[in-house]
């Protein structure tokens, strides 16, 4: 079965903590899946890992747009480092 699955539903958000969320591809296969953290700071934002690339996080996800940004791969697999370029 096919599911056709829009670019603004493509990642979702958990809220982890106060100032740690989770952003996930959830419409990956899970051993192609990376977990994409958000982390708020005092100055600025950490992102670690950016997931497949499928679709644009600066587009789709409002928490990378709200303030200034780090971006930080884990490794350089491609599930990891899809939207980098973005930051």
């Amino acid at each position: 079965d096919t599911v056709m699955v829009s670019a603004a539903d493509w990642c979702g958000t958990i809220r982890c903590g106060d100032d740690v969320t989770l952003v996930d591809e959830a419409w990956i296969k899970p051993f192609y899946r990376c977990n994409m953290w958000h982390v708020r700071g005092r100055d600025r934002d950490l992102l670690f890992d950016t997931g497949l690339g499928h679709f644009s996080l600066l587009q789709h996800v409002a928490l990378v747009r709200e303030r200034p940004l780090l971006c930080v791969a884990s490794h350089t697999h491609f599930d990891h480092i899809g939207c980098h370029h973005e930051f």
